[in-house]
């Protein structure tokens, strides 16, 4: 019984093999980079409705700071991989591009989340 990989060149070259093979991982890491943007888009948007919830209930950062601070902890321990702590400061993010030009909201959320931290 022939190997499953000897085949192969009886059906391609091996530099047609390769450019393939070339095309697929240039397909597939463009795909990681779309995905990966598209996260970031949702998890800036989230991080932007949470700022804009703490921000409408008028809770600030001096007198509100340990309603703040619960939030940071509670959010925190539900849900762990996605880096609630005090450190990320929602509201201030809000608050900053809030009033900021459209154009310049479209560009924040771009960014990578880890700038604001």
């Amino acid at each position: 019984m022939a190997k499953r990989g000897s085949n192969i060149l009886a059906i391609l070259s091996d530099a047609d093999y390769k450019m393939m093979l070339n095309e697929l991982c240039t397909s597939i890491v463009s795909m990681r980079i779309s995905i990966a943007r598209r996260i970031n888009d949702g998890v800036m948007q989230l991080y932007w409705n949470i700022g804009k919830s703490i921000s409408e209930r008028k809770i600030n950062e001096g007198y509100g700071s340990a309603v703040i601070k619960r939030l940071s902890v509670d959010l925190e321990k539900e849900f762990p991989e996605m880096g609630f702590s005090e450190r990320w400061n929602m509201l201030r993010f809000y608050n900053t591009f809030s009033v900021a030009d459209p154009k310049l909201q479209q560009l924040v959320a771009i960014l990578p989340r880890g700038i604001f931290h």
